[in-house]
């Protein structure tokens, strides 16, 4: 090869557009532009093919279809006020997070935290709308927690890598305050009573997670108002989890002295 073919074959190399993979379908696509929304990760066809849930028709849980949960009657209280989520659990969802979860596609995080993000600007403009306030609504936002066996099996908390993209828009500092007390199997295919049964008294407040508490107050002027707490998880399906954790919540802002209010924004509700 001459020079000359060497120069050009190096020029085009450099004008000519890079390129990258899908990070769910594995087509390649272009690197470097702004992408469909912003998502640079995925290509158009997988963008289009997301379930979001931009208008929630349940006002409780945020599912995006009639909900006979939140309207059963006999409806025990709940200790959270209202949940928000971004997708719909169909099955190219539930395998997109099976591929992250349980198949070591950890690349897929920056992903879901990316998408996080859509769904905590939808939650915080509701609120701002119901409420009035606009800036900083979330003391802070904390996350389920997973057992010493799930985070050996994975090496990491899908849901903590949630809460930072929630973190990222909500402005609000990211807590660990919740441990469970032991090892639960997968809920998925326990109907309502069962995950409830099964969830009691799992899920409580790590030893200083008052004391992390306290030191947001500090940083704040004294006020009667409730701590606004954002709970963060990857799929909501009946709310036991989500239910059961705020509960650990509202017990330790109690022993501050203080009422609360726990809201909850997950992935996906099934």
């Amino acid at each position: 090869m001459s020079w000359k073919d060497i120069l050009s074959s190096s020029l085009h190399q450099l004008l000519a557009p890079s390129t990258q993979t899908c990070l769910t379908c594995g087509k390649m696509i272009r690197s470097g532009g702004c992408g469909v929304n912003g998502f640079t990760e995925i290509c158009a066809a997988c963008y289009v093919s997301i379930p979001w849930i931009t208008v929630p028709r349940c006002p409780v849980c945020g599912r995006a279809v009639g909900c006979p949960d939140c309207s059963r009657a006999g409806q025990a209280e709940r200790y959270f006020q209202i949940n928000r989520s971004v997708v719909q659990y169909n099955a190219a969802m539930r395998e997109w997070l099976a591929q992250y979860k349980f198949r070591g596609r950890e690349s897929l995080g920056p992903l879901f935290a990316q998408m996080m993000k859509l769904a905590m600007r939808g939650m915080l403009k509701e609120l701002s709308d119901r409420s009035g306030v606009s800036r900083g609504f979330f003391d802070g936002i904390t996350f389920v927690p997973v057992s010493e066996a799930r985070m050996l099996e994975r090496g990491f908390n899908q849901s903590r890598t949630l809460a930072y993209g929630a973190a990222n828009v909500a402005k609000a500092p990211v807590l660990e305050l919740l441990e469970r007390s032991r090892h639960t199997e997968k809920q998925s295919f326990k109907n309502r009573k069962q995950r409830l049964l099964e969830l009691k008294g799992v899920f409580k407040p790590v030893p200083d997670a008052a004391g992390k508490l306290e030191k947001v107050f500090l940083a704040q002027p004294y006020s009667l108002s409730p701590v606004r707490l954002l709970l963060v998880d990857d799929v909501y399906t009946t709310g036991s989890t989500v239910d059961t954790c705020a509960l650990a919540l509202h017990d330790i802002c109690g022993k501050l002295g203080r009422s609360a209010e726990i809201y909850s924004v997950t992935w996906a509700r099934s």
